[in-house]
């Protein structure tokens, strides 16, 4: 750029407040409205180049007409920018001034003006002042100087908006394209004859479908042309396609005369013809790094793979095997897998000592399923409960190792440990003598003559199992089938759980078998919730079987806690007054919550509350009563036995007045009076024991009446009966101050009537209240359960089922939010004019949930 020397003119003093700064950007926005025009039409076929390779349609055409496409994109680009060039004029300093000038909206050119130099009258004074007169008005207009943006008026020369249209197809290639931009613009500078002519001619599909077990979606595989070497020459290896061993690769051809050939690293297949000019094959991708399709020796396609192998699962205990407070074994494991885990089972095999030990036991391994929470888990970590006291392993020691599967059928096994399976402990002795027998037979079933007698024996004394019907028929039956039967090994089996199943009944009633029909539909509900493929309706019939089990054990817990208070056997029953009972309303309620989660599609969390249930409830048994060892001396208990004591007290003195009383009257029908004396010493003696009765009666009285004084204390009540119990003792008391033992049998036995009936209503008392003291008891239970602990307070690893520390319980919003959705679902299927992609995928989401 140049511009007038002001200062050879003598007017350095002017040009030296030129604004240099503004003048160089006038003259560039200048150039810029020059150059922009003349390089446009060349930008622009550039442009078009660019979106065209974005779109990747150079490549698909035969390598001629890529090549010759180049050639016109080249040649346009170069006749583009030729004749911009050669048209370009650089602008002139005088253009840069006079474009300030008009920007700053100064009038009469005063940058031009302050560049003039006087041209006559130098040597005049008033000329000279008038000179610098208009030099400083000059100076003082040209003060704001402003240099506006560039206009180039394109949109005069592109009147149809051309420039948009290839700037808009750029921008749409470039997100098409997104992460493939450089292969792309390769592919489109780099035509391929080798294939061109392959691809005109055929057409190759190629799919890649991993088994169904790993999840994975199938892959769609498209012939790529080689890849683009760099400015060194060496071209980037492409990066391998990560496929499962075992994938199954379906190709198909179209085109070509002869049938193409399918390589999967050293492995070929041959296609099979479909028609004329289609072809197909489908392999197995077991090994190999490369994937080839070749025809006619050209390949149609080639790709790197990488194939990923599948190893077997792992597993193993998450925590040491341990007895529930019921008895039951509890297992514990954690597993994982590279697609998912099928099954877990743990395997229990008796030790060569316990084998040694009793020849006669089957040492046929036992397998037990354990609970796989969800459709083929990665990983999980659950537990399960399995009630084996009834096996005849019980109590032995066993060898413990777990075995997963996982979809490919491979199998991962655990270390293998040595446990003692939990044992039952009778407390009753009958119950005990029978699963004795019981034990008998099943070490050795050649004694099976003993153990007939034996129970025989046992049968003769009804008193001793409570005058049990069904118990003494048990008894019998199981006898008769051991003598009788001819088929020995089907008769020991079916007697070992007739004696299993009477054991339980004299021991706790039935609370033993509801308690395993609680177990069985807990188990049958947690398997369906794990099982997606589980409706609705199911999951409502497990639930009413759920129920029932439910309220069928605690009526029996309650049946058999009513028997065994009565009989004064539970003395560590109300040890603990602190201890949580459960609210039966409170139980129904997590019910129908859990039935709720379940059909809301909240199944992991139905199952984190089923595992709760299942955590509470086996340690309910635990959490009412103490152990025997830590027993503490409880009122309520003592004045029980005391008064089953003084019950026992009245009843031997009952027995001897009767016993008096019998006398008496013989020795009058021997024709003795009344007041004769017999050589028995007969009249003396039996007024010595009317005296000593007379007092023993007294005293029991006595005791009777401070035993009513601690209940009142004790329950703010005292039950009728004693009352008229005291009464009878009074009137017998009497008959023997008068003389007449005869006379003092019917107030003694109604006495121990009314005790009879006074104990028990003083254990219904006392039942009740205990239920007012707990009948809230259930929410802290829950709390502890919620806070990863169990109804002892102990800390709860798992909660008896699967690993779901992620899971949340849903709130209740939630649940009516997801419960809206649904019936929308179901609405909508209903509307059979909806699309028909629309309905099935609607369907597959009814399906899963």
């Amino acid at each position: 750029m140049k511009f007038p020397n002001a200062a050879a003119a003598g007017g350095g003093a002017e040009s030296s407040v030129l604004p240099r700064l503004r003048l160089v950007l006038s003259w560039l926005a200048l150039l810029w409205e020059r150059l922009w025009p003349a390089l446009w039409p060349m930008v622009g076929i550039a442009g078009l180049f660019t979106a065209v390779a974005l779109y990747d349609l150079l490549p698909a055409l035969p390598g001629w007409l890529h090549l010759s496409a180049l050639i016109v994109f080249a040649l346009a680009l170069a006749a583009a920018g030729t004749r911009g060039l050669w048209r370009l004029r650089l602008p002139e300093g005088n253009a840069a001034r006079r474009r300030l000038e008009r920007d700053s909206g100064l009038p009469h050119r005063p940058l031009t003006g302050l560049l003039d130099v006087q041209a006559t009258g130098i040597s005049d004074a008033a000329s000279l002042g008038l000179w610098r007169l208009y030099k400083r008005r000059l100076r003082a207009a040209a003060t704001r100087w402003r240099v506006r943006p560039p206009s180039p008026g394109l949109a005069a020369q592109d009147r149809y908006g051309l420039r948009a249209l290839v700037g808009l197809l750029v921008l749409v290639g470039m997100i098409g394209a997104w992460g493939d931009w450089g292969s792309r613009l390769g592919r489109a500078l780099w035509p391929q004859f080798a294939t061109a002519a392959a691809a005109g001619l055929t057409s190759l599909d190629l799919f890649i479908t991993p088994p169904s077990y790993t999840g994975i979606a199938p892959l769609y595989l498209r012939p790529e042309p080689p890849p683009v070497p760099d400015a060194d020459g060496v071209a980037e290896a492409p990066r391998p396609i990560e496929i499962p061993v075992n994938s199954t690769v379906l190709a198909r051809v179209t085109g070509g005369d002869t049938a193409p050939v399918l390589s999967i690293g050293d492995h070929t297949a041959p296609f099979d013809p479909i028609d004329g000019r289609s072809f197909e094959v489908a392999a197995t991708a077991t090994e190999g790094a490369r994937i080839a399709v070749d025809q006619n020796g050209e390949t149609l396609g080639s790709w790197a793979i990488s194939i990923i192998p599948d190893g077997p699962p792992v597993v193993a205990l998450a925590t040491v095997p341990e007895d529930s407070e019921r008895a039951a074994l509890r297992l514990e494991y954690e597993a994982l897998d590279d697609y998912g885990i099928e099954t877990v089972s743990a395997t229990l095999a008796l030790t060569e000592a316990a084998a040694a030990a009793a020849p006669g036991l089957d040492r046929t391994p036992m397998e037990l399923p354990l609970m796989v929470p969800g459709r083929r888990p990665r990983e999980t970590r659950a537990a399960s409960y399995h009630d084996l006291t009834p096996h005849p392993w019980a109590g032995q020691r066993v060898t413990l190792g777990l075995a997963a599967t996982d979809g490919a059928g491979q199998v991962g096994r655990s270390e293998t440990i040595e446990i003692v399976l939990p044992e039952r402990v009778f407390d009753h002795p009958i119950a005990r003598a029978i699963i004795e027998q019981r034990r008998t037979l099943m070490r050795d079933p050649d004694s099976y003559e003993i153990v007939a007698e034996s129970l025989e024996t046992l049968s003769a004394r009804p008193d001793r199992f409570y005058n049990d019907t069904v118990v003494f028929l048990a008894m019998r039956t199981a006898a008769r089938r051991l003598a009788l039967t001819r088929d020995m090994d089907v008769a020991i089996d079916r007697v070992q759980r007739l004696l299993w199943d009477t054991a339980l009944r004299i021991e706790d009633g039935g609370l033993s078998i509801a308690e395993r029909e609680l177990r069985t539909a807990q188990q049958a509900l947690m398997e369906a919730l794990a099982d997606d493929d589980t409706t609705d309706q199911e999951i409502r019939e497990l639930m009413d079987q759920l129920r029932d089990a439910l309220e069928q054990y605690l009526q029996a817990m309650q049946e058999n806690l009513m028997d065994r208070l009565a009989r004064g056997e539970l003395p560590e029953m109300l040890a603990d007054p602190n201890a949580n009972l459960i609210d039966r309303d409170q139980l129904n309620e997590m019910l129908e919550q859990l039935q709720e989660l379940a059909e809301s599609g909240a199944r992991d969390a139905a199952r984190e509350m089923l595992s709760q249930l299942q955590e509470m409830l086996e340690n309910l048994q635990a959490g009412m009563m103490q152990q025997r060892q830590q027993q503490q001396p409880n009122p309520a208990m003592e004045l029980m036995q005391e008064l089953q004591d003084l019950t026992r007290a009245q009843q031997e003195l009952l027995d001897q007045t009767f016993q008096e009383s019998q006398g008496r009257q013989q020795g009058q029908q021997e024709g003795g009076t009344p007041g004769q004396q017999r050589p028995e010493g007969g009249t003396a003696g039996q007024d010595n024991f009317a005296g000593q009765g007379g007092a023993i009666q007294e005293a029991l009285r006595r005791a009777l009446g401070e035993m009513m004084r601690e209940m009142g204390e004790l329950t703010g009540d005292i039950p009728m009966p004693l009352g008229r119990a005291e009464q009878y003792m009074r009137d017998s008391e009497q008959a023997f101050n008068q003389g007449q033992t005869g006379q003092a049998v019917q107030p003694q036995a109604d006495a121990i009537d009314q005790m009879q009936q006074g104990l028990q209503e003083f254990v219904d008392q006392v039942l009740e209240q205990m239920a007012r003291q707990n009948s809230n008891q259930i929410g802290p239970v829950m709390q502890q359960l919620n806070a990863g602990r169990d109804p002892l307070g102990r800390p709860l690893p798992n909660a008896g089922g699967a690993n779901t520390e992620d899971v949340e319980i849903p709130q209740r919003s939630d649940l009516q939010r997801a419960r809206e959705i649904l019936d929308e679902l179901r609405r909508r299927l209903g509307e059979h004019e909806r699309p028909a992609p629309e309905l099935d995928y609607i369907e597959r989401l009814l399906r899963r949930f």
